[in-house]
């Protein structure tokens, strides 16, 4: 007789279905969901030159707005930008009615692939997958039209690329790394097998979201797969888990940083790294990172070290989002006392309205449900069982200590001159794809005002992706990305919530009927 796994199947019907799935989501032009529906949008004749009337663009390097402005593009660039009446009778003309027009939203930090659910059964398998491909359209939808994916299941991800591109999926640019190059045991420290015994026969469809290298010889395997057409390289820096109970995992050798800066300087890739501790941040600014991600929950920065790390130019996506989805009060009888201010109490305020009231309309309700009921493991199996019993649910003590830090350190880098941009870990568990308006509100609670915000998340995310020369501003020569809006985001931050156009190359991909 076969052994029944947990979700009623069979092991042999279990694996089938596992690999089943991996292999067809690996297989481009196969889509486990309706993608949006593109017979309503505006068609733009590609041979063409298009004309945006009767706007007003927000120049977001200034700051400022350009009243009674026209954009021309041709052939997915911008031609010109200029205010006042043009003279353009051969053009596809678009009168835009006074809207607001900003550069394409660019989300700095996320995992189009990853798993925005805690666990699923054999049964799920297939409904999480299809709730993986509507990330690209959720994007477009929310005026995101260039992601940076910092960690993905490569075969995968090409898959969804190669939709993209050829016009089956509604999507943004992708920037991508492949896997993480981590060590083995380091973060983030779950092993496939962990998740399913069957994960070793899945990885020849699925790839692995992370290297886990084992030795110096698999650690220059992993750079040299994963660099292949990757933009670049992410690590993780911290020697302590983020799961309670775990303690500290292994870290990179002097040598295999060393070996992985000078493979990096080879390749012209930037390096990246995940960050919570202020160990790692400490030993990040020892080595050229392009880019930290996240923030640190166990110190606040002094005046020296914001402006060293302003000095090598290392850049930093908050993520503050993300932090915020794990400000867990069903973990404690009690939040402690020293998590505890105005700041971080309107903050799980907001958390909780969202993932009570909202995160359903941006993941699957049966899947988001789910989310909310592993919340009650903390009390019933014991916050220090969970990773022992294979539950992986977040020390919310971490994120608590990262939203007591944040806001001196974040606002402390941007008076410093760092360079900050915007993501949210969207793919993970109550950062889902289509919340990405959700960091942007937070930084206007931190303090930012709506000019630096939108900054952050057009030119600044560019700079970090190094595509300054492509994306983030409305200048000739760049793509014919665009966010139209009915009002004013430099007023209203909430703007940002409701596209009323969003244009990718050159391309409506979404026009509200509103």
């Amino acid at each position: 007789m076969q052994r029944k796994s947990s979700g009623g199947l069979t092991r042999r019907e279990f694996v089938k279905g596992t690999l089943a799935a991996a292999s067809v989501a690996a297989i481009p032009g196969i889509g486990y969901a309706k993608d949006l529906p593109t017979s309503h949008l505006p068609k733009i004749d590609p041979n063409r030159e298009v004309l945006l009337y009767n706007c007003n663009v927000i120049d977001v390097r200034t700051g400022k707005l350009i009243p009674n402005a026209h954009i021309i593009y041709s052939k997915g660039k911008i031609t010109s930008l200029g205010t006042g009446e043009v003279n353009l009778s051969h053009a596809q003309q678009i009168n835009l009615e006074g809207a607001y027009v900003i550069p394409g939203l660019i989300d700095g930090h996320c995992h189009t692939t990853a798993s925005p659910v805690y666990g699923t059964s054999a049964l799920g398998l297939f409904k999480l997958l299809r709730e993986q491909r509507k990330h690209f359209p959720k994007c477009i939808d929310g005026g995101v039209t260039t992601v940076r994916d910092l960690g993905a299941f490569p075969p995968i991800l090409h898959g969804y690329i190669k939709d993209i591109d050829k016009g089956k999926l509604i999507g943004p640019r992708v920037v991508y790394c492949n896997s993480i190059i981590n060590i083995n045991g380091g973060h983030p420290d779950i092993k496939p097998t962990d998740i399913t015994i069957f994960a070793d026969l899945a990885k020849p469809f699925m790839g692995s979201l992370q290297a886990n290298f084992k030795d110096d010889d698999e650690l220059k395997k992993d750079l040299e797969e994963n660099s292949k057409d990757a933009s670049f390289i992410k690590l993780t820096i911290d020697n302590i888990s983020v799961f309670p109970g775990k303690g500290a995992i292994p870290v990179y050798t002097d040598s295999q940083l060393k070996y992985i800066f000078d493979f990096a300087q080879q390749k012209g890739l930037p390096v990246s790294c995940h960050n919570h501790r202020k160990w790692g941040f400490d030993r990040a600014m020892k080595y050229p990172f392009n880019s930290v991600e996240h923030t640190i929950g166990d110190a606040y920065l002094t005046d020296d070290e914001v402006n060293f790390m302003a000095k090598k130019n290392v850049s930093i996506v908050p993520t503050l989002t993300i932090a915020q989805s794990f400000l867990i009060e069903d973990a404690y009888d009690t939040v402690p006392a020293k998590f505890r201010n105005d700041f971080v109490d309107n903050e799980v305020k907001i958390r909780n309205n969202y993932v009570k009231n909202e995160g359903y309309k941006d993941f699957d309700p049966v899947f988001h449900q789910a989310n909310l009921d592993s919340m009650k493991l903390y009390k019933t199996m014991g916050i220090n069982n969970l990773y022992k019993n294979k539950k992986f649910l977040v020390d919310p003590d971490l994120y608590y200590d990262i939203m007591v830090h944040a806001p001196q350190n974040v606002t402390k880098m941007k008076d410093a001159g760092v360079n900050i941009g915007v993501g949210i870990d969207a793919g993970m568990p109550f950062a889902y794809f289509g919340g990405y308006y959700r960091e942007l509100e937070l930084l206007s609670r931190v303090g930012f005002t709506n000019a630096e915000i939108l900054r952050c998340a057009t030119i600044n995310n560019a700079k970090i992706l190094y595509m300054e020369d492509k994306i983030g501003t409305l200048e000739p020569g760049k793509f014919a990305d665009m966010v139209v809006y009915s009002e004013n985001p430099l007023e209203k931050i909430e703007v940002c919530r409701k596209p009323k156009i969003v244009i990718r190359d050159g391309s409506i991909l979404f026009c509200s009927d509103q």
